[in-house]
């Protein structure tokens, strides 16, 4: 019996193939979901653990669905030296419809390096939609959960819908941290990290980026405090002298001229306009709001200027106007201007001032919804203005010599019907006597 089990034993061992790893080729996709406009990858893997020798296959897809950017179709390769086990392929396509499709790999023949040949298949399939499909379930919230700077107090305090901030620093903070994160995980921020920050104003922005694209920016004015401030009051009002040139890049304008004056026995950054022969300095207010202020042995004024790429003029108190026109305060780009115009409606404002190329003084008409300006020719508008009364005085004489001719014959109508009435009258008034006589011959 024992023999009769060796001998079974044997001939299985020799009829049985052994087993090996056979070759395998894999289809993946980057994505599950494609959008109509947008590209996709596909990888084709081709594996064979003992060896591969030479492979062939062909890629197949839907062209009413895809366009094939990168890669081919038909693929034939071999190894050059023993020892490789895997050879990959990658695939680029743009997505031209929507819909279900599949990539498959067909007519595949792999060979070992002891030339074992097999056949396997593999695809993967992808949905395809439309963008606006996308989209619609895109998130549109660009909302931050919180903001901070790190170490100071943001005022006022945080809230989603709020989005401008300031901070005030001391005067040795040479940078902040600011830390955001946004309510929708799917949202992107920038703006936020280590910020080097300088005395004076500096804004920092944090943009937030909602899926869907929408985005809201969060302003965070960090105010460092400057060493050492000079503080000179102007109007009642404490201002302090801007000492750093970084931080007037903005406004300073062609025309100013670079030079420095002494305050407090320490030289400050000032401008000149030689045209006009005044020296300006930047003063701030405890907002960190900046203006120049012509600067004259101590003395601060304001210096305030109208203009547009043709014109600028100084603005100037002492200049007469017009009597009709009447004085007026209003609000140009967010700062407030004394101005003259004829009445509270008007889109015209008188100014007086000097040209800060020519120095020529004079007054100018500001067109407040085009934003331009121009000179104001008194001698022009004043002949006009005769000329517009003399032709105001003409109309209204023809005017009442029209009504007086009309009066004169309504009179003549009328007296001229009386007339008629009266003559009706005599000759009824004859017949009558006529008949009387008649009757009695």
């Amino acid at each position: 019996m024992k023999k009769i089990l060796f001998i079974l034993g044997l001939s299985f061992l020799f009829f049985c193939p052994y087993v090996v790893d056979a070759a395998s080729i894999s289809v993946s996709s980057s994505t599950s979901t494609g959008t109509v406009g947008g590209n996709i990858t596909v990888r084709v893997n081709i594996n064979e653990s003992s060896g591969l020798g030479s492979w062939e296959y062909s890629l197949d897809y839907d062209s009413s669905k895809l366009q094939l950017l990168s890669g081919n179709t038909h693929v034939v390769g071999y190894v050059s030296s023993e020892g490789q086990t895997s050879q990959s392929y990658t695939y680029t396509f743009r997505v031209k419809g929507t819909g279900s499709t599949t990539i498959s790999v067909v007519n595949t023949a792999i060979a070992s390096w002891d030339e074992v040949v097999t056949s396997p298949t593999d695809s993967t399939t992808i949905n395809l939609v439309s963008r606006s499909e996308v989209e619609e379930n895109y998130s549109t919230d660009n909302t931050l959960a919180s903001l901070e700077v790190e170490g100071f107090s943001l005022s006022p305090e945080f809230n989603s819908d709020t989005t401008s901030y300031k901070v005030d620093a001391d005067s040795d903070t040479t940078s902040v941290k600011v830390n955001a994160k946004a309510n929708d995980d799917n949202a992107k921020v920038s703006g936020d990290g280590e910020i080097e920050v300088h005395e004076g104003s500096n804004t920092i922005n944090v943009v937030v980026e909602a899926e869907s694209g929408a985005t809201k920016t969060y302003t965070i004015v960090v105010n460092v405090k400057e060493k050492d401030p000079i503080n000179v009051e102007v109007n009642k009002e404490n201002l302090s002298v801007v000492r750093k040139t970084d931080e007037l890049q903005d406004l300073v304008k062609d025309y100013f001229v670079e030079t420095t004056v002494n305050i407090n026995d320490e030289e400050v950054p000032a401008y000149k306009i030689e045209s006009l022969n005044i020296t300006l300095v930047a003063l701030k207010d405890e907002k960190g709001n900046i203006n120049f202020y012509i600067y004259d042995d101590g003395k601060y004024t304001l210096y305030q200027e109208l203009g547009n790429d043709n014109l600028t003029v100084h603005l100037l108190d002492d200049g007469k106007y017009p009597s009709n026109y009447k004085k007026y305060t209003v609000k140009i780009d967010g700062e407030e201007y004394t101005i003259y115009k004829l009445n509270k409606d008007s889109k015209y404002y008188l100014v007086y001032g000097e040209n800060v190329e020519t120095g020529k003084k004079g007054l100018y008409l500001y067109d407040s919804v085009d934003k331009t300006l121009q000179r104001y020719y008194t001698e022009e508008v004043d002949s006009l203005n005769d000329e517009l009364r003399i032709n105001s005085f003409i109309i209204m004489g023809l005017t009442c010599l029209i009504v007086l001719l009309l009066i004169i014959f309504l009179i003549a109508l009328h007296t001229k019907n009386n007339d008629k009435r009266k003559y009706k009258k005599e000759i009824k008034k004859r017949l009558k006597q006529e008949k009387k006589d008649f009757l009695k011959d």
